[in-house]
């Protein structure tokens, strides 16, 4: 039986998912099996998965979430990670999360992102402004997690009714933080950085991302419980070839 689970969902990345399957079989921690969950993709993820996964499985339930708890479902790990078929991860970033994950107490850890498509030196920059936002999110008592950099205990996850009892709330990643806080240790890990793409930034524009992620944030953070994952794709990418993305 495998240590980990790392489960990558996808719909319509043909232009990353191979780069980022390869940056996780190059991992230096071996112990893990990789699961796939095709979300409806209508290009060639489905052959690329099938190429570098353990296990594809699909997901007829549009959303992230629905697609990471279905490979989290069949999962064989003690670790569940949940990845971003557009992001690529060093080949140390699993050890540092078993590691990290691997303490009396802890039951999720969680670590920046930065983008792929940066320079070493702005990609440090962004690490660190990554870190000063954690900090500040953490006074008003939410913590700044990404589903593409993400483990928890099975059991953890479970025992929370994992992302099923989020229901159709947006910020899943952070909602299920939340709730997996009242069982045990959450754990930030600066050293855990995975890099991840830019082109929906680039595409809505930088502001006009910031202030959606902003609106978002203050969902979770004033309690409002608004917002859905429908409201998220809808105007976080509406303007994506007119597509909902994952």
């Amino acid at each position: 039986m495998p240590r980990v689970t790392i489960v990558v969902p996808v719909y319509n990345e043909e232009a990353f998912l191979e780069e980022t399957l390869k940056s996780l079989r190059a991992q230096t921690f071996k112990d893990y099996e990789l699961i796939v969950v095709d979300n409806g993709s209508t290009d060639r993820s489905p052959e690329i998965a099938r190429k570098w996964a353990d296990v594809v499985l699909k997901e007829h339930v549009r959303g992230w979430a629905a697609a990471v708890h279905r490979g989290f479902s069949a999962a064989k790990g003690e670790f569940l990670v949940s990845a971003d078929a557009d992001t690529f991860y060093p080949k140390d970033w699993l050890h540092r999360l078993v590691h990290a994950l691997d303490r009396p107490g802890c039951v999720a850890v969680y670590g920046p992102l930065a983008f792929r498509e940066s320079s070493r030196v702005a990609r440090g920059a962004q690490v660190l402004g990554y870190m000063v936002l954690w900090g500040l999110s953490r006074i008003f008592g939410v913590r700044l997690v990404g589903g593409a950099n993400f483990g928890v205990r099975r059991e953890a996850y479970l025992a929370v009714g994992g992302y099923p009892a989020i229901g159709p709330l947006a910020s899943p990643d952070v909602r299920l933080v939340q709730r997996l806080a009242r069982l045990g240790k959450v754990r930030f890990v600066p050293n855990m950085v995975c890099y991840t793409s830019n082109r929906r930034f680039k595409q809505v524009g930088y502001l006009r991302g910031s202030l959606e992620i902003l609106r978002f944030w203050l969902d979770v953070a004033l309690r409002l419980d608004r917002l859905t994952n429908e409201d998220y794709y809808r105007r976080t990418y509406e303007n994506m070839g007119g597509r909902l993305r994952n």
